[in-house]
């Protein structure tokens, strides 16, 4: 294996790396700006998440590795180890750089600038499907945010409608004959031939404040409530977002080893395997070790987050980013989920909207795509100088 395909696998381990410790927060910020879980807890969960949707991708991403290796590029365009190498490169040192930030930036736009740049130089203006780049890439990129954060404002209406209509409810199981709550909604029988002892109960349906003594006391036994359900979909959304992330973002990484490691001369097979156990695995350390940055800017620094408004943004952010994923669209978990935050936000309430942050946040999605594809085309420059 020579040693420019070791410093690619090098840089592609780079850009995952950078990939989540800035993006696998995404889909937990809600969680832990509700208040719902710490952020260690939060970090560990979308580690975990993220990784299970990496390892669908490997199954089913074939059109998204396409896409990030010779997709948008004229047919017969020849790709080295030097081009991977330099999309890699600035790739990997745009997205680090808005971590250390604490900047949400996006790695799609990042890979599409620097896969971009560093076609311009080493390829010229002619080799790139520049339609292919307009449509069935930068058009998912641009419609993510505003989409979630239409969708968030449209849905929170309804949702929040029902957090207070069931909030702090509960249902209890009490013995009949026994009336420790006030409303009676259900009495339970169960007798037969070959069946257990009869039951004889009534179900009953109150707020939590009155459940919890009565249960404490024995006198009836606690079913559900209202914020038990409430937290576990909020866990499960949370962790939607992270397998749709971890599919849709895996392969677009993966791609550059595919490629490169084909170049070098091993099978295809062995090629893919690698790239995405490889890529899957820091990911994670990424996220892990060097996300809380990102999650305190997306969870504390953008808007208040109420319940319902926060499961709402969690719901729509993970249904959109698995639409796109099944579809093999290119959409930013970054855009998406911020979007659905600021809907949220301004469902809420647009006053509390930090709007300074939400413009630095703005701005930052505004260069990432030239920068990365300047920091790609000065090391493309450079390799092919060299």
């Amino acid at each position: 294996m020579s040693i420019t395909l070791l410093i690619l696998l090098a840089l592609v381990a780079a850009v995952a790396f950078a990939n989540g410790a800035n993006d696998n927060c995404k889909g937990v910020a809600t969680l832990v700006g509700h208040g719902a879980a710490r952020p260690s807890a939060a970090l560990a969960w979308a580690a975990a998440s993220t990784f299970a949707g990496a390892v669908v991708a490997f199954f089913v991403a074939g059109g998204l590795v396409k896409s990030f290796s010779t997709g948008w590029f004229m047919t017969g365009t020849t790709i080295g180890l030097g081009f991977l190498l330099s999309v890699a490169a600035g790739a990997a040192g745009w997205v680090l750089a808005a971590t250390r930030l604490g900047l949400p930036v996006s790695t799609t736009h990042s890979l599409v600038g620097a896969l971009t740049g560093a076609g311009l130089v080493v390829f010229g203006g002619a080799s790139v499907q520049w339609a292919v780049l307009g449509t069935t890439l930068s058009l998912p990129l641009a419609l993510g945010p505003l989409l979630s954060l239409a969708t968030v404002y449209a849905a929170s209406l309804p949702v929040m409608w029902m957090v207070r209509h069931w909030a702090q409810r509960c249902i209890c199981l009490s013995p009949a004959g026994m009336q420790p709550i006030p409303v009676a909604v259900a009495k339970v029988q169960a007798s037969g031939a070959g069946q257990p002892p009869a039951i004889d109960a009534r179900v009953f349906i109150d707020s939590e404040a009155a459940c919890t003594p009565l249960v404490e006391r024995g006198v009836a036994e606690l079913v559900l409530t209202t914020s038990r359900a409430a937290n576990a979909i909020h866990w499960s959304s949370s962790g939607l977002v992270g397998f749709a992330r971890g599919w849709n973002d895996t392969p677009k990484i993966a791609a550059l080893g595919v490629a490169g490691m084909t170049l070098g001369g091993v099978d295809a097979d062995t090629s893919a395997v690698v790239s995405f156990g490889m890529v899957a695995v820091v990911m994670q350390l990424g996220g892990l070790f060097a996300g809380p940055r990102v999650l305190e800017t997306l969870a504390m620094k953008i808007t208040p987050l109420p319940l319902g408004h926060s499961l709402t943004a969690s719901l729509a952010t993970a249904s959109l980013v698995s639409l796109a994923s099944w579809n093999s669209l290119p959409v930013s978990t970054t855009h998406v989920a911020t979007g659905a935050i600021v809907g949220a936000g301004l469902r809420h309430d647009p006053r509390a909207v930090a709007w300074a942050r939400v413009r630095d946040i703005l701005l930052s999605w505004v260069v990432t795509l030239p920068a990365a594809a300047l920091m790609a085309a000065v090391v493309a420059a450079l390799f092919q100088s060299a």
